[in-house]
Parts: C-alpha cells; sequence; structure tokens
C-alpha cells in the first residue's frame, strides 16, 4: 500500500512539475510579446514624429499627397508584417507553453490504460479455478 502511495505522490508531482514548467513558459512567452509590443509601440511614435517633421517641411500640395500615399502604403505592409510577427509569436509561445502539459497528458492516459488493464484482469475469473 504505501508503494501504490508513494507512486501517486510522484505521479501527482509530476503534473504539479509540467503545470509550473508550461506556466513559467507561458510568463516568458508573455513578456516577449509585451517587449515586442512595447517596442512596436515606441517606435511607431518615433516614427509619428519623424513624419510630422516631414509634412511640416512640404512645400506644396502635391508633395503633401505623395508623402500622404507613401505613408499609408507603408503603414499597410508594415501592419501586415508586425499581425505575421505577433502571430507567429503567439503561437511560438503557446505551442511551447502546452508542451509539458500534453506530455502529461499522454502520460495520465498510458497510466490510466494500465490501471484499467490491471482491473480488468483482476475482475476477469481465472480459467484455472474451474
Amino acid at each position: 500500500m504505501e508503494k501504490a502511495y508513494a507512486d501517486f505522490i510522484a505521479f501527482n508531482q509530476g503534473n504539479f512539475d509540467a503545470f509550473v514548467k508550461s506556466t513559467t513558459t507561458f510568463a516568458k512567452g508573455f513578456e516577449k510579446f509585451s517587449k515586442h509590443i512595447t517596442d512596436l509601440t515606441t517606435k511607431s511614435v518615433e516614427d509619428s514624429i519623424e513624419l510630422t517633421k516631414k509634412f511640416a517641411a512640404l512645400k506644396n500640395v502635391n508633395d503633401v499627397v505623395a508623402l500622404q500615399s507613401k505613408v499609408i502604403e507603408e503603414g499597410f505592409e508594415t501592419a501586415i508584417e508586425e499581425s505575421r510577427k505577433v502571430a507567429d509569436l503567439s503561437a511560438s509561445v503557446i505551442k511551447e507553453a502546452s508542451a509539458p502539459i500534453a506530455e502529461r497528458v499522454k502520460a495520465n492516459v498510458v497510466a490510466l490504460n494500465i490501471a484499467a488493464a490491471n482491473v480488468q484482469k483482476a475482475a476477469t475469473p481465472s480459467k484455472k479455478a474451474a
């Protein structure tokens, strides 16, 4: 009985360790994600200040329209590129954070199958007794 209890405790410790590892990985990933968003925001503010200076230096409407067109095009391209980066980063964080839990789920399924087989074996009458 002591061995069964020790096995049970060790198995649940593995589950807890996987949870801690998963949570830690998620927190580190969220930190990377937050830093990326902060850096992107900082760059956006700096770019806006620089753009304001460019617009202020323009002398005619044609130059304003040309610059505005360029800004819109570059802004669209940047938005698509940054969306991809954020999506890739998010997918990476989720994949890394879920890996320890997925491994423990597999271990739990194996353990349950073994336990079910043992129960089935114990419940099945022996042919030797007949």
